[in-house]
Protein backbone atom coordinates (compact mmCIF):
# COMPACT_ATOMS: atom_id res chain seq x y z
CA UNK A 1 0.00 0.00 0.00
CA UNK A 2 1.43 3.53 -0.47
CA UNK A 3 3.38 5.96 1.64
CA UNK A 4 1.13 7.99 3.91
CA UNK A 5 2.13 11.54 3.47
CA UNK A 6 1.00 13.00 6.74
CA UNK A 7 1.39 16.49 6.47
CA UNK A 8 -0.56 16.68 2.92
CA UNK A 9 -3.82 14.03 4.56
CA UNK A 10 -3.56 16.97 7.36
CA UNK A 11 -3.85 20.20 5.06
CA UNK A 12 -6.56 18.32 2.90
CA UNK A 13 -8.19 17.38 6.00
CA UNK A 14 -7.75 20.65 7.68
CA UNK A 15 -9.14 22.50 5.10
CA UNK A 16 -12.27 20.66 5.50
CA UNK A 17 -12.31 20.47 9.27
CA UNK A 18 -12.47 24.34 9.39
CA UNK A 19 -15.31 24.25 7.15
CA UNK A 20 -16.93 21.44 9.14
CA UNK A 21 -15.76 23.39 12.24
CA UNK A 22 -17.69 26.48 11.06
CA UNK A 23 -21.00 24.43 10.43
CA UNK A 24 -20.65 22.70 13.98
CA UNK A 25 -20.62 26.02 15.28
CA UNK A 26 -23.32 27.44 13.28
CA UNK A 27 -25.31 24.00 14.28
CA UNK A 28 -24.67 24.60 18.21
CA UNK A 29 -25.68 27.97 17.95
CA UNK A 30 -29.21 27.78 16.11
CA UNK A 31 -30.16 24.00 17.71
CA UNK A 32 -29.37 25.91 21.23
CA UNK A 33 -31.94 28.41 20.06
CA UNK A 34 -34.19 26.43 18.97
CA UNK A 35 -34.27 23.61 21.67
CA UNK A 36 -33.75 26.26 24.48
CA UNK A 37 -31.47 25.21 27.38
CA UNK A 38 -33.75 22.45 28.85
CA UNK A 39 -34.44 21.01 25.59
CA UNK A 40 -30.68 21.20 24.71
CA UNK A 41 -29.92 19.06 27.73
CA UNK A 42 -32.30 16.21 27.15
CA UNK A 43 -31.11 15.87 23.21
CA UNK A 44 -27.51 15.80 24.50
CA UNK A 45 -28.75 13.32 27.25
CA UNK A 46 -29.99 10.91 24.28
CA UNK A 47 -27.30 11.64 22.17
CA UNK A 48 -24.72 10.78 25.21
CA UNK A 49 -26.50 7.69 26.18
CA UNK A 50 -26.67 6.99 22.12
CA UNK A 51 -22.71 7.09 21.67
CA UNK A 52 -22.36 4.44 24.44
CA UNK A 53 -24.48 2.02 22.65
CA UNK A 54 -22.84 2.41 19.23
CA UNK A 55 -19.23 2.30 20.72
CA UNK A 56 -20.60 -0.84 22.62
CA UNK A 57 -21.69 -2.47 19.61
CA UNK A 58 -19.08 -1.14 17.75
CA UNK A 59 -16.28 -3.39 20.03
CA UNK A 60 -13.42 -1.34 19.03
CA UNK A 61 -13.36 -2.30 15.11
CA UNK A 62 -13.69 1.57 14.03
CA UNK A 63 -10.20 1.89 15.96
CA UNK A 64 -8.53 -0.72 14.49
CA UNK A 65 -9.68 -0.83 11.33
CA UNK A 66 -7.11 1.61 9.64
CA UNK A 67 -4.27 -0.69 11.26
CA UNK A 68 -6.30 -3.88 9.89
CA UNK A 69 -6.35 -2.18 6.66
CA UNK A 70 -2.50 -1.44 6.08
CA UNK A 71 -1.97 -5.01 7.54
CA UNK A 72 -4.90 -6.30 5.64
CA UNK A 73 -5.10 -4.93 2.34
CA UNK A 74 -6.60 -7.96 0.03
CA UNK A 75 -9.15 -8.09 3.19
CA UNK A 76 -10.68 -4.66 2.63
CA UNK A 77 -14.01 -5.91 1.02
CA UNK A 78 -14.68 -8.03 3.89
CA UNK A 79 -14.35 -4.85 6.44
CA UNK A 80 -16.72 -3.21 3.98
CA UNK A 81 -19.27 -6.27 4.01
CA UNK A 82 -19.33 -6.34 7.51
CA UNK A 83 -19.99 -2.82 8.57
CA UNK A 84 -23.25 -2.63 5.56
CA UNK A 85 -24.72 -6.03 7.03
CA UNK A 86 -24.54 -5.47 10.61
CA UNK A 87 -25.72 -1.61 10.56
CA UNK A 88 -29.41 -3.40 8.45
CA UNK A 89 -29.18 -6.43 11.40
CA UNK A 90 -29.03 -3.69 14.01
CA UNK A 91 -31.73 -1.52 12.66
CA UNK A 92 -34.04 -4.38 12.34
CA UNK A 93 -33.57 -6.38 15.19
CA UNK A 94 -33.00 -3.18 17.84
CA UNK A 95 -36.36 -1.55 15.98
CA UNK A 96 -38.37 -4.70 17.07
CA UNK A 97 -37.11 -4.62 20.70
CA UNK A 98 -37.12 -1.19 21.10
CA UNK A 99 -40.71 -0.71 20.45
CA UNK A 100 -41.67 -4.13 22.22
CA UNK A 101 -40.41 -3.21 25.41
CA UNK A 102 -40.23 0.68 25.20
CA UNK A 103 -41.92 1.52 28.71
CA UNK A 104 -38.84 -0.71 30.17
CA UNK A 105 -36.34 1.57 28.39
CA UNK A 106 -37.58 4.33 29.46
CA UNK A 107 -37.55 3.23 32.93
CA UNK A 108 -33.85 2.20 32.88
CA UNK A 109 -32.75 5.54 31.37
CA UNK A 110 -35.05 7.64 33.32
CA UNK A 111 -37.01 9.48 30.09
CA UNK A 112 -40.09 9.28 28.64
CA UNK A 113 -39.15 7.29 25.25
CA UNK A 114 -42.16 7.86 22.20
CA UNK A 115 -41.89 5.22 19.57
CA UNK A 116 -40.59 7.76 17.27
CA UNK A 117 -38.07 8.79 19.55
CA UNK A 118 -37.36 5.33 20.31
CA UNK A 119 -36.77 4.33 16.32
CA UNK A 120 -34.60 7.31 15.87
CA UNK A 121 -32.32 6.89 18.50
CA UNK A 122 -31.87 3.07 17.01
CA UNK A 123 -31.31 5.23 13.15
CA UNK A 124 -28.76 7.21 15.16
CA UNK A 125 -27.15 4.49 16.75
CA UNK A 126 -26.48 2.55 13.59
CA UNK A 127 -26.41 5.16 10.87
CA UNK A 128 -23.26 6.74 13.73
CA UNK A 129 -21.58 3.19 13.74
CA UNK A 130 -21.45 2.65 10.56
CA UNK A 131 -20.13 6.24 9.35
CA UNK A 132 -17.71 5.38 11.34
CA UNK A 133 -16.08 2.85 10.44
CA UNK A 134 -16.37 3.94 6.89
CA UNK A 135 -14.69 6.21 7.42
CA UNK A 136 -12.10 4.45 9.26
CA UNK A 137 -11.93 2.24 5.89
CA UNK A 138 -11.49 5.20 4.00
CA UNK A 139 -8.44 6.68 6.29
CA UNK A 140 -6.71 3.08 6.40
CA UNK A 141 -6.66 3.38 2.08
CA UNK A 142 -5.54 6.75 2.13
CA UNK A 143 -8.36 8.15 0.85
CA UNK A 144 -8.58 11.25 2.75
CA UNK A 145 -10.24 13.52 0.81
CA UNK A 146 -13.64 11.18 0.38
CA UNK A 147 -13.40 10.62 3.75
CA UNK A 148 -13.53 14.69 4.62
CA UNK A 149 -16.29 14.96 2.28
CA UNK A 150 -18.29 12.69 3.99
CA UNK A 151 -17.58 14.05 7.26
CA UNK A 152 -18.55 17.75 5.30
CA UNK A 153 -21.75 16.14 3.64
CA UNK A 154 -23.11 14.73 7.27
CA UNK A 155 -22.56 18.42 8.85
CA UNK A 156 -23.84 20.54 6.33
CA UNK A 157 -27.62 17.77 6.00
CA UNK A 158 -27.90 18.77 9.27
CA UNK A 159 -27.09 22.12 9.30
CA UNK A 160 -29.40 22.96 6.05
CA UNK A 161 -32.66 21.01 7.46
CA UNK A 162 -32.03 22.93 10.73
CA UNK A 163 -32.00 26.02 9.18
CA UNK A 164 -35.36 24.78 7.72
CA UNK A 165 -36.59 23.94 11.09
CA UNK A 166 -35.69 26.55 13.29
CA UNK A 167 -38.12 28.90 10.47
CA UNK A 168 -40.74 26.10 9.18
CA UNK A 169 -41.32 23.82 11.69
CA UNK A 170 -42.21 25.43 15.36
CA UNK A 171 -45.07 23.59 16.54
CA UNK A 172 -43.84 20.03 16.22
CA UNK A 173 -41.89 17.96 19.00
CA UNK A 174 -38.71 19.60 18.45
CA UNK A 175 -36.17 16.94 19.96
CA UNK A 176 -38.12 14.72 17.44
CA UNK A 177 -37.17 17.17 14.87
CA UNK A 178 -33.54 17.44 15.64
CA UNK A 179 -32.88 13.79 15.69
CA UNK A 180 -34.13 13.46 11.96
CA UNK A 181 -31.49 16.45 11.27
CA UNK A 182 -29.21 14.33 13.00
CA UNK A 183 -30.05 11.22 11.37
CA UNK A 184 -30.33 12.25 8.01
CA UNK A 185 -27.02 13.89 7.79
CA UNK A 186 -25.52 10.61 9.10
CA UNK A 187 -27.69 8.51 6.47
CA UNK A 188 -26.55 10.68 3.67
CA UNK A 189 -22.52 10.54 4.42
CA UNK A 190 -23.05 6.75 4.85
CA UNK A 191 -24.83 6.53 1.19
CA UNK A 192 -21.89 8.73 0.00
CA UNK A 193 -19.20 6.10 1.43
CA UNK A 194 -21.01 3.12 0.16
CA UNK A 195 -21.30 4.66 -3.51
CA UNK A 196 -18.02 5.98 -3.63
CA UNK A 197 -16.43 2.58 -3.29
CA UNK A 198 -17.74 0.71 -6.32
CA UNK A 199 -17.84 -2.13 -5.15
CA UNK A 200 -20.99 -4.77 -6.65
CA UNK A 201 -19.68 -7.63 -5.59
CA UNK A 202 -18.54 -6.96 -1.94
CA UNK A 203 -21.86 -9.59 -0.43
CA UNK A 204 -19.61 -12.56 -2.38
CA UNK A 205 -16.15 -11.65 -1.10
CA UNK A 206 -17.00 -11.65 2.93
CA UNK A 207 -14.56 -13.81 4.61
CA UNK A 208 -16.45 -14.70 8.25
CA UNK A 209 -13.08 -16.26 9.59
CA UNK A 210 -11.68 -13.19 9.22
CA UNK A 211 -14.11 -11.12 11.08
CA UNK A 212 -13.08 -12.91 14.58
CA UNK A 213 -9.46 -11.25 13.65
CA UNK A 214 -11.19 -7.76 13.14
CA UNK A 215 -12.77 -8.66 17.14
CA UNK A 216 -9.81 -10.04 18.29
CA UNK A 217 -8.00 -6.96 17.63
CA UNK A 218 -11.07 -4.98 18.58
CA UNK A 219 -11.13 -6.28 21.85
CA UNK A 220 -8.68 -4.17 23.06
CA UNK A 221 -9.56 -0.88 21.91
CA UNK A 222 -13.10 -1.51 22.47
CA UNK A 223 -12.33 -1.46 25.80
CA UNK A 224 -9.81 1.94 25.31
CA UNK A 225 -12.22 3.44 23.48
CA UNK A 226 -15.12 2.62 25.54
CA UNK A 227 -12.88 3.76 28.86
CA UNK A 228 -11.98 7.03 27.23
CA UNK A 229 -15.57 7.53 25.77
CA UNK A 230 -16.78 7.33 29.53
CA UNK A 231 -13.95 9.43 31.09
CA UNK A 232 -15.62 12.35 28.39
CA UNK A 233 -19.35 11.63 28.91
CA UNK A 234 -20.10 9.68 32.05
CA UNK A 235 -20.03 13.30 33.56
CA UNK A 236 -23.44 14.49 31.78
CA UNK A 237 -25.07 10.99 33.18
CA UNK A 238 -24.29 12.19 36.38
CA UNK A 239 -25.50 15.33 36.27
CA UNK A 240 -28.51 14.34 35.16
CA UNK A 241 -28.78 11.84 37.88
CA UNK A 242 -28.10 14.72 40.66
CA UNK A 243 -29.52 17.82 39.14
CA UNK A 244 -32.17 19.04 35.85
CA UNK A 245 -32.04 18.99 32.30
CA UNK A 246 -31.56 22.48 32.78
CA UNK A 247 -28.09 21.48 34.50
CA UNK A 248 -27.32 19.20 31.70
CA UNK A 249 -28.05 21.88 28.93
CA UNK A 250 -25.74 24.59 30.49
CA UNK A 251 -22.48 21.52 30.85
CA UNK A 252 -23.34 20.10 27.82
CA UNK A 253 -22.38 23.43 26.09
CA UNK A 254 -19.38 23.87 27.49
CA UNK A 255 -18.22 20.61 26.44
CA UNK A 256 -19.50 21.23 23.35
CA UNK A 257 -16.82 23.70 22.86
CA UNK A 258 -13.93 21.52 24.52
CA UNK A 259 -15.34 19.10 21.53
CA UNK A 260 -14.72 22.04 18.98
CA UNK A 261 -11.39 22.52 20.17
CA UNK A 262 -11.10 18.62 19.99
CA UNK A 263 -11.93 18.35 16.76
CA UNK A 264 -8.60 19.42 14.94
CA UNK A 265 -6.84 16.59 17.69
CA UNK A 266 -9.32 14.23 16.33
CA UNK A 267 -8.33 14.87 12.99
CA UNK A 268 -4.81 15.18 13.42
CA UNK A 269 -4.88 11.64 16.01
CA UNK A 270 -6.40 9.89 13.74
CA UNK A 271 -3.75 10.44 10.59
CA UNK A 272 -0.68 10.47 12.73
CA UNK A 273 -2.10 6.57 14.11
CA UNK A 274 -1.96 5.63 10.32
CA UNK A 275 0.94 6.56 9.92
CA UNK A 276 2.61 6.04 12.73
CA UNK A 277 1.23 2.10 12.12
CA UNK A 278 3.79 2.49 9.33
CA UNK A 279 7.03 3.63 11.25
CA UNK A 280 9.07 1.28 13.16
CA UNK A 281 11.30 3.28 14.84
CA UNK A 282 10.50 4.57 18.39
CA UNK A 283 12.85 7.41 18.30
CA UNK A 284 11.03 8.89 14.74
CA UNK A 285 7.85 8.41 16.43
CA UNK A 286 8.58 10.21 19.09
CA UNK A 287 9.96 13.25 17.19
CA UNK A 288 7.06 13.20 14.78
CA UNK A 289 4.95 13.68 17.92
CA UNK A 290 6.71 16.01 19.93
CA UNK A 291 6.03 18.23 16.59
CA UNK A 292 2.34 17.69 17.09
CA UNK A 293 2.18 18.34 20.46
CA UNK A 294 4.09 21.53 19.97
CA UNK A 295 1.52 22.55 17.49
CA UNK A 296 -1.40 21.73 19.49
CA UNK A 297 0.14 23.38 22.68
CA UNK A 298 -0.21 26.67 20.83
CA UNK A 299 -3.49 26.17 19.15
CA UNK A 300 -5.53 25.29 21.89
CA UNK A 301 -3.38 27.65 24.28
CA UNK A 302 -4.50 30.54 21.77
CA UNK A 303 -8.38 29.16 21.46
CA UNK A 304 -8.64 29.58 24.98
CA UNK A 305 -7.12 32.99 25.23
CA UNK A 306 -10.11 33.51 22.85
CA UNK A 307 -12.89 32.03 24.56
CA UNK A 308 -11.98 33.91 27.13
CA UNK A 309 -11.62 36.95 26.13
CA UNK A 310 -14.48 37.17 23.88
CA UNK A 311 -16.97 34.18 25.49
CA UNK A 312 -19.19 35.82 27.88
CA UNK A 313 -19.50 38.29 25.20
CA UNK A 314 -20.67 35.71 22.38
CA UNK A 315 -22.36 33.38 24.65
CA UNK A 316 -25.12 36.40 25.37
CA UNK A 317 -25.59 38.23 22.09
CA UNK A 318 -25.56 34.62 20.09
CA UNK A 319 -27.14 32.27 22.62
CA UNK A 320 -28.98 34.04 25.04
CA UNK A 321 -28.85 35.28 28.61
CA UNK A 322 -29.68 31.83 29.88
CA UNK A 323 -26.32 30.45 28.35
CA UNK A 324 -24.22 32.63 29.49
CA UNK A 325 -23.54 30.54 32.83
CA UNK A 326 -21.66 28.02 29.94
CA UNK A 327 -18.58 30.72 29.83
CA UNK A 328 -18.08 30.26 33.67
CA UNK A 329 -18.22 26.36 33.71
CA UNK A 330 -15.54 26.39 30.44
CA UNK A 331 -13.44 27.77 32.33
CA UNK A 332 -13.01 24.94 35.01
CA UNK A 333 -12.62 22.60 31.79
CA UNK A 334 -9.78 24.66 30.10
CA UNK A 335 -7.40 22.30 31.56
CA UNK A 336 -9.34 19.17 30.34
CA UNK A 337 -8.45 20.70 26.68
CA UNK A 338 -4.99 19.98 27.07
CA UNK A 339 -5.33 16.84 28.98
CA UNK A 340 -7.80 15.29 26.61
CA UNK A 341 -6.22 16.50 23.39
CA UNK A 342 -2.83 15.22 24.55
CA UNK A 343 -3.37 12.24 25.63
CA UNK A 344 -5.83 11.14 22.62
CA UNK A 345 -2.25 11.83 20.15
CA UNK A 346 -0.35 9.79 22.80
CA UNK A 347 -3.15 7.19 23.50
CA UNK A 348 -2.78 6.64 19.07
CA UNK A 349 0.67 6.62 19.69
CA UNK A 350 -0.12 4.01 21.94
CA UNK A 351 -2.38 1.82 20.12
CA UNK A 352 -0.05 2.26 16.80
CA UNK A 353 2.31 -0.52 18.87
CA UNK A 354 -0.29 -2.79 18.43
CA UNK A 355 -2.90 -1.90 20.91
CA UNK A 356 -1.33 -2.78 24.43
CA UNK A 357 -2.98 -3.56 27.63
CA UNK A 358 -1.91 -0.55 29.58
CA UNK A 359 -3.94 1.47 26.95
CA UNK A 360 -7.04 -0.19 28.80
CA UNK A 361 -5.92 0.04 32.06
CA UNK A 362 -4.49 4.08 31.93
CA UNK A 363 -8.20 5.12 30.82
CA UNK A 364 -9.76 2.92 33.48
CA UNK A 365 -7.95 4.18 36.42
CA UNK A 366 -8.61 7.71 35.20
CA UNK A 367 -12.33 7.50 34.67
CA UNK A 368 -12.80 5.22 38.04
CA UNK A 369 -11.16 8.58 39.71
CA UNK A 370 -13.27 10.75 37.45
CA UNK A 371 -16.90 9.00 38.45
CA UNK A 372 -15.57 8.88 42.26
CA UNK A 373 -14.39 12.73 42.02
CA UNK A 374 -17.74 13.25 40.00
CA UNK A 375 -19.76 11.47 43.06
CA UNK A 376 -18.17 13.84 45.24
CA UNK A 377 -18.27 17.20 43.79
CA UNK A 378 -21.11 17.70 42.23
CA UNK A 379 -23.07 17.54 44.98
CA UNK A 380 -21.23 20.21 46.75
CA UNK A 381 -19.81 22.48 43.71
CA UNK A 382 -22.76 21.60 41.15
CA UNK A 383 -21.62 21.53 37.08
CA UNK A 384 -18.72 23.49 38.47
CA UNK A 385 -17.63 20.05 40.54
CA UNK A 386 -18.36 18.05 37.66
CA UNK A 387 -16.06 20.27 35.47
CA UNK A 388 -13.24 20.08 37.58
CA UNK A 389 -13.42 16.49 38.33
CA UNK A 390 -13.18 16.14 34.68
CA UNK A 391 -10.07 18.74 34.24
CA UNK A 392 -8.71 16.49 36.94
CA UNK A 393 -9.06 13.39 35.44
CA UNK A 394 -7.99 14.18 31.59
CA UNK A 395 -4.42 15.22 32.46
CA UNK A 396 -4.22 12.61 35.02
CA UNK A 397 -4.50 10.10 31.76
CA UNK A 398 -2.02 12.34 29.88
CA UNK A 399 0.41 11.93 32.83
CA UNK A 400 -0.08 8.30 33.54
CA UNK A 401 0.62 7.37 29.67
CA UNK A 402 3.34 9.55 29.42
CA UNK A 403 4.99 8.49 33.08
CA UNK A 404 4.34 4.70 31.52
CA UNK A 405 5.93 5.50 27.74
CA UNK A 406 8.91 7.07 29.54
CA UNK A 407 9.34 4.22 32.06
CA UNK A 408 8.73 1.34 29.52
CA UNK A 409 11.55 2.96 26.96
CA UNK A 410 14.24 2.80 29.78
CA UNK A 411 14.20 6.95 30.24
CA UNK A 412 14.62 7.57 26.35
CA UNK A 413 11.61 8.85 25.35
CA UNK A 414 11.70 12.18 27.39
CA UNK A 415 14.86 13.33 25.81
CA UNK A 416 13.19 13.19 22.00
CA UNK A 417 9.82 14.67 23.30
CA UNK A 418 10.58 17.59 25.48
CA UNK A 419 10.75 20.51 23.32
CA UNK A 420 13.59 22.47 22.95
CA UNK A 421 13.75 26.31 21.40
CA UNK A 422 15.31 25.25 18.14
CA UNK A 423 12.09 22.94 18.11
CA UNK A 424 9.57 26.11 18.57
CA UNK A 425 11.41 27.99 16.19
CA UNK A 426 11.53 25.65 13.36
CA UNK A 427 8.09 24.63 13.95
CA UNK A 428 6.87 28.37 13.24
CA UNK A 429 8.97 28.80 10.24
CA UNK A 430 7.98 25.08 8.71
CA UNK A 431 4.36 26.72 9.69
CA UNK A 432 5.00 29.89 7.93
CA UNK A 433 6.14 28.83 4.80
CA UNK A 434 2.97 26.04 4.21
CA UNK A 435 0.90 28.67 4.70
CA UNK A 436 3.16 30.89 2.15
CA UNK A 437 3.05 27.75 0.08
CA UNK A 438 -0.92 27.71 0.38
CA UNK A 439 -1.07 30.87 -0.28
CA UNK A 440 0.59 31.30 -3.18
CA UNK A 441 -1.33 27.74 -4.78
CA UNK A 442 -4.87 29.38 -4.02
CA UNK A 443 -3.41 32.63 -5.95
CA UNK A 444 -2.23 30.41 -8.95
CA UNK A 445 -5.81 28.64 -8.70
CA UNK A 446 -7.70 32.25 -8.68
CA UNK A 447 -5.25 34.69 -11.19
Amino acid sequence: MSQINLKKNIVTSGSFRIVILILSFLISWISARYLGLTLKGEYSYLITLGGFIWMILDWGIFRSYPYLVRKYTDEVKTMFGWTILTMFLELLIFSCLGIVFLDFWSKLIGYPLTPAKMILLIMFISFNKAFMQLQAIYMGMDRILENSLAHFLSSAIFFVLLLIGYFALLEVDRINAVLVFTVAGLFGSVIYLVLRTKWTNWYKQLNFKLVKLFYSYGFRVFLSSLFIMLLIRADIVIIKHFLDFKEVGIYSMAAHIVDFIQIASNLVGGLLFVKLSDIDDDISKWLLLKKTLLLFFFFITLANLGFGLLGKFIMRIMFGIQFVPVYYVYFWLMPAVYGLSFGSLFNNYLNSKGFPIISIILPAVALVINIGLNLWLIPVMGINGAALSTSFSYFLWFILIVYFEQKDSQGKMLKYLLPTRKDIIDLCQETMADLKGLGEKFLHKTA
